[in-house]
């Protein structure tokens, strides 16, 4: 017997391929694994904007674009193109808050407690027409937690911090 046998060596060189690709699939897989998550809303480029109180401290105007996959920020400058940006409101100032509708879905804008209760009525009644603007004017209470879209809250809802 001369130990040489075709079919063992292709089994085994088999074998070592297999396992090979398969831990080569796994680190490839791996790095997605790391990568960071990536905004849903085509029209966004961010998930992340500046919430550094200073750079808010002249604003008193907002403006969100309204997508079924989340707001998306068009002003001022720390939300641009940020989706479901975090809101930086200085308690006790006026604020106005528009959103137009980009998708032709029913969408409303309303602002919620930690019990996820609309606070002092701070909601927009809502549209379903592209284009179409609602603005909301209001003062901004340590109670606001959250602002999100009453009918699509779970992907429509961004943070708010109390300054």
């Amino acid at each position: 017997m001369n130990g040489s046998n075709p079919g063992r060596r292709a089994f085994f060189a088999g074998t070592t391929a297999a396992l090979f690709g398969g831990t080569l699939v796994g680190c490839l897989d791996s790095d997605e694994d790391d990568q960071e998550p990536e905004p849903v809303v085509d029209a966004a480029t961010s998930l992340e904007g500046d919430t550094d109180p200073d750079v808010w401290r002249d604003v008193d105007t907002l403006v969100l674009d309204g997508y079924v996959g989340g707001w998306v920020g068009v002003s001022p400058d720390p939300i641009d193109r940020v989706e479901n940006p975090t809101l930086v409101l200085f308690e006790g100032r006026e604020y106005e808050f528009t959103w137009e509708n980009k998708d032709g879905v029913h969408h409303s804008i309303a602002f919620w407690n930690d019990d996820e209760e609309v606070v002092d009525e701070y909601a927009t009644d809502g549209t379903d027409v592209v284009g179409e603007t609602e603005t909301l004017v209001f003062e901004a209470t340590p109670e606001m937690a959250t602002y999100r879209c009453e009918y699509q809250p779970a992907g429509q809802v961004g943070d708010v911090l109390s300054e």
